[in-house]
């Protein structure tokens, strides 16, 4: 009798393949010898990691979620294996006057290296607070390089206060974006409270031109800016303030602001939009008005084109049931991840509900616009839970050596389906894997691996091998059961706890290193960036945290 042994070895393969447990035939150990080999060829070494992602130039972190793809692959990390993630240590934590704003405070970092800061080359972490402020931190040392304060541009006056409960808050809401490196001259771009988006020097923070409007009106809740063919874009959330949910983009050449028509459900991954190899822009949009003829598509993955400084809808998907999604508040709320597959781009996107969505860029939808590719199974919230399960955010996709595309998603709750191999229940959810399958043009998404417990996860990242995911803390029920109506901000915070960074194994999801109590506070929507061995991020209390590997 052949008994299959449970305990994995550093790469997530069974060291032991089998415990014979009567003397075997030759038969019987020939095929126990082909199945052993058969694993042991699958074994991945940093070494090969490193070969199959690494790309050209010096490792940043440009733009949220690494690339116009929102792909968070970090292509050209080197330092950390998952041989020796184990050694991942605080290198410097750095305390800033950021004022938060609701539940809000830092947005995702971006690193850029090679910027003649004073004393010389240096790699900056950017990050933009809630309160209008930029701060440049050098990612070697930890110490403040600028800091820049950018003034009120709109003509209609700052409100007071923190704004309306947790959803409208006055608060920065965008991760920044920066010029691609190989231009003559690089730039920061970062949108600020009254709607302006800035453009400020790497160097100093100063900012050598006008501020350009790119919302109508101040707070709109916009999420991260992408940068394209010299052209900004980013979308907006929950009609804050009353600024449409549309796509707004600005030509850094003619400087010229321009928007999608007519608005949408709201539109918040927090990635802001994707955008594909051909220049194509995607993004979800969330409960609304469903109707085709009049343009409005909600509970819907869009793509539009951009040219002579318009937006045309391209080609769209909606899920069958949108009907029901949006009478359960079941958004479609993340930016949906592109990535290339034999000649053309493929994405996947989801929401609250819990399924995900394959999608061929040369048709999403086929010909009624509610086929994808693939439609999942209700992977999780089984409880039909509008407020904490399901998935939100964006994702993670990366290509593995032997050629499997996977896609990685936070979860927040207990999965619905059997995963391989699984870390434990998840009633706080995790990080879920899933691959990529084509049976003969037949493609489907199958689990692959259940990380273990998370308080709040937030997207994934990839860096050689290794998923980096932030445990946000953050308390996220909206409805108060008790006494009614929705939970305050300042009730969320309460409830609240410190968040914890972890580095699993890509191939299995094992736990590689935690960061345990080091971490003293809570982040909302902060995010994660890596670079150099160097994984920073930022928390509500105002703190700068970076882990890595000296």
């Amino acid at each position: 009798m052949i008994r299959r042994s449970t305990w994995l070895g550093s790469h997530g393969v069974l060291t032991h393949c089998f415990l014979i447990d009567i003397v075997p035939s030759v038969k019987v150990l020939s095929l126990v010898a082909q199945i052993c080999l058969g694993l042991a060829a699958s074994v991945l070494t940093a070494a090969q990691f490193q070969a199959h992602a690494q790309s050209t130039g010096a490792a940043e972190w440009p733009t949220g979620s690494f690339d116009q793809q929102r792909d968070g692959w970090q292509r050209n990390e080197s330092k950390i294996t998952v041989d020796n993630a184990k050694n991942i240590r605080l290198l410097w934590k750095l305390k800033t006057d950021n004022k938060a704003m609701g539940m809000q405070s830092f947005r995702e970092p971006i690193i850029v290296a090679g910027v003649n800061a004073a004393g010389g080359p240096k790699t900056l972490a950017i990050l933009a607070g809630s309160s209008d402020d930029v701060y440049a931190v050098d990612a070697a040392s930890g110490a403040l390089v600028w800091q820049k304060h950018m003034k009120w541009a709109s003509d209609k006056p700052e409100e007071p206060g923190q704004g309306a409960g947790f959803i409208c808050n006055n608060a920065l809401t965008a991760t920044p974006v920066v010029t691609p490196a190989g231009t003559a001259q690089r730039f920061a771009y970062v949108l600020g409270n009254d709607g302006y988006l800035r453009t400020l020097d790497l160097t100093t923070g100063d900012e050598p031109d006008a501020p350009i409007k790119m919302l109508p009106a101040p707070y709109g809740k916009a999420y991260g800016l992408n940068l394209a063919n010299n052209i900004v874009y980013t979308v907006s959330g929950q009609g804050c303030h009353g600024v449409p949910n549309e796509l707004y983009a600005v030509d850094l050449a003619t400087k010229k602001a321009f928007n999608s028509t007519p608005p949408q459900g709201g539109i918040f991954g927090t990635a802001g939009p994707a955008i594909g190899a051909d220049g194509t822009i995607y993004f979800e949009t969330g409960d609304g008005v469903y109707d085709v003829a009049t343009g409005k598509l909600t509970t819907t993955v869009e793509a539009y084109t951009s040219s002579n400084d318009s937006l045309t809808l391209k080609d769209y998907y909606t899920p069958s049931n949108h009907e029901w999604l949006t009478k359960r508040d079941l958004d479609m709320n993340t930016t949906p991840v592109v990535f290339p597959y034999q000649g053309r781009d493929l994405l996947v996107g989801s929401g609250k509900e819990g399924r995900y969505f394959l999608m061929d860029s040369k048709s999403m939808g086929g010909a009624d616009h509610l086929t994808p590719l693939y439609r999942s199974p209700l992977v999780s919230n089984k409880n039909v839970n509008f407020q904490t399960e399901g998935t939100w955010g964006s994702f993670a996709s990366w290509e593995s050596p032997d050629g499997t595309r996977w896609v990685l998603a936070p979860i927040g709750g207990p999965v619905a389906v059997d995963f391989p191999i699984s870390y434990g229940p998840t009633p706080n959810g995790g990080i879920i894997a899933l691959k990529l399958k084509d049976s003969a043009g037949k493609m489907e998404l199958t689990p692959a691996w259940l990380s273990r417990d998370m308080m709040t996860a937030e997207p994934p990242v990839v860096a050689n091998g290794v998923v980096f995911v932030l445990a946000a803390g953050e308390f996220t029920a909206q409805a108060d059961d008790v006494l009614g109506g929705l939970f305050s901000y300042e009730s969320r915070i309460k409830h609240s706890i410190p968040a914890k960074l972890y580095a699993l194994d890509a191939m299995t999801g094992k736990e590689l290193y935690s960061s345990g109590d080091q971490v003293t506070s809570f982040l909302h929507q902060a995010g994660i960036a890596i670079a150099g061995g160097r994984v920073i991020f930022g928390t509500f209390d105002g703190t700068i945290y970076c882990f890595g590997l000296e």
